[in-house]
């Protein structure tokens, strides 16, 4: 019975053995599995990477009026963005205009190979992967997106690229003033209007194909979110809607947006705490004592807020974000 029992023993420790082989075969594939698919989401990481930023970057410069050598651009940063600093551009077209479409893939520095070498996966007769990713970016000028200061310009302040300017608030004194008609025939206000600020943060979206509603208060105070908003703004440059049309008054007044500009905040003068910021300092473009409002620039400007949508007019304002 003894014999019986250790026979009965020692043929289950052979099939165990068997199926601790079997099991240690699994094992390392799936270890290999796990680290070779790991280098390989990791490798694509990068490449993905440099694919957004050279499309980025393409479109900016072509924004810029001046697409460069794309390719180049491309190049440079995918291999920047890969951490043994090598990639390959496989292709850079632009399959509409106002788009550019980016494709990278793997080179390994040092061999220059085309495709990843793997470490465990050579075991299960797998020795190399090629790894891809692609990235197209737009440019255009914005339809709609956020006011960063919930105000609009008439559009006989608008000079693209033009002198230093001040632009007062409809209802101040002295600075600039101006007047326009508007297509259904209304003379516009002169300077700039608040829009409604609903939030009271000092910000609120604007569309073009939506009429703004203007602010329900009158005259040419500017409130304690927008002082704080605005004394940040010093020197920077924003995207601010521009009207077309304005229509009915007080709080159920509304403004029909044009599309947007570029403006370069360089000072200004306002009631209250907020008081002014080198309201003095450029020639021809003064505002101090009754002349309330804003002095500045138009400029062109390319921006990569991609809170923006594309479609407007050009008023020289444009924007670039990654599509897929």
């Amino acid at each position: 019975m003894r014999r019986l029992t250790n026979d009965r023993f020692r043929e289950e420790r052979g099939g165990m053995a068997v199926i601790v082989a079997l099991a240690m075969v699994a094992l390392l594939a799936a270890v290999a599995v796990t680290v070779d698919v790991g280098a390989i989401y990791a490798e694509r990481a990068q490449l993905q990477n440099g694919a957004d930023a050279a499309a980025l970057a393409i479109a900016e410069d072509c924004a810029g009026g001046a697409c460069g050598d794309p390719t180049a651009t491309a190049q440079d940063l995918a291999d920047s963005n890969a951490n043994d600093d090598a990639a390959t551009i496989e292709a850079v077209d632009f399959p509409a205009t106002g788009a550019v479409h980016v494709t990278t893939s793997t080179r390994e520095d040092g061999s220059n190979a085309g495709e990843l070498a793997l470490t465990f996966a050579p075991l299960l007769g797998i020795e190399n992967a090629k790894v891809e990713a692609e990235a197209t970016a737009a440019w255009g000028s914005p339809t709609s997106g956020p006011a960063v200061l919930p105000l609009a310009f008439a559009p006989c302040n608008f000079q693209l690229d033009g002198a230093i300017q001040v632009v007062s608030t409809h209802g101040a004194s002295g600075g600039g003033t101006c007047s326009s008609i508007s297509p259904s025939g209304r003379v516009l206000p002169g300077g700039f209007g608040w829009l409604a600020d609903p939030t009271q943060t000092c910000s609120t979206t604007v569309s073009t194909s939506t009429n703004a509603a203007v602010s329900g208060s009158t005259g040419v105070s500017i409130s304690s979110a927008c002082s704080v908003v605005l004394s940040g703004l010093a020197d920077e440059t924003v995207l601010l809607p521009v009207y077309e049309d304005v229509g009915s008054t007080g709080s159920g007044g509304w403004y029909k947006i044009r599309g947007w500009a570029a403006f370069t905040i360089l000072g200004w003068n306002f009631p209250g705490s907020l008081s002014s910021y080198h309201n003095t300092m450029y020639a021809g473009a003064n505002c101090a004592n009754t002349c309330k409002g804003l002095i500045g620039r138009f400029v062109s400007f390319v921006s990569l807020d991609d809170r923006f949508t594309m479609g407007g007019p050009n008023l020289g304002a444009t924007i670039v974000t990654l599509t897929r």
